[in-house]
């Protein structure tokens, strides 16, 4: 099992960086056919759906690798015990606020599933299906790293590494 999820990390990985560089290859492209005058109508919406799957992927990864922004000025002063317990709570809440993610989110991808992206030709549903998709895959990567943390002493820190992220 942890060689399939190691797996499908890389492969997650993989997806994020191809939909970041053909983003960024899409959209310089298309402002330089606009600035010719023979603009890319259909530029903006594949950027759309690109930019909607990378962000919830790219999100899945920071959480991986615990690069999410956090503010420690106040939080490194506590001790150790209060640490702990404070990023376990946090953790509890993230994945309360995932799982409405991913009801909401599959609530709008149902109900969207008839509204069509007009230039693509395809549901609009493939946009916000990155919603619970991610969120669901957030959910995974969090409950990784709260069981890590419950099961590592409180006087030990942990240090992720995304590239190893193998629960």
């Amino acid at each position: 099992m942890k060689k399939i999820y190691a797996a499908f990390c890389k492969f997650e990985e993989l997806v994020a960086l191809l939909l970041l560089a053909g983003l960024t290859v899409l959209v310089f492209v298309s402002a330089l056919m606009r600035y010719i005058k023979m603009p890319l109508n259909w530029a903006q919406d594949v950027a759309l759906v690109a930019f909607a799957w990378m962000i919830f992927l790219g999100s899945d990864i920071a959480i991986r690798g615990a690069g999410l922004i956090g503010i420690d000025l106040l939080v490194k002063r506590f001790p150790a015990v209060v640490r702990k317990g404070m990023d376990i709570v946090f953790k509890v809440i993230i994945l309360g606020f995932l799982c409405v993610l991913v009801v909401n989110g599959y609530s709008m991808t149902v109900t969207g599933w008839s509204r069509q992206i007009t230039a693509l030709h395809i549901s609009y549903s493939w946009v916000t299906m990155a919603v619970p998709v991610g969120a669901l895959l957030m959910i995974i990567s969090t409950t990784i790293r709260l069981v890590e943390r419950i099961k590592t002493p409180a006087d030990q820190e942990i240090k992720y590494d995304a590239g190893k992220d193998v629960a």
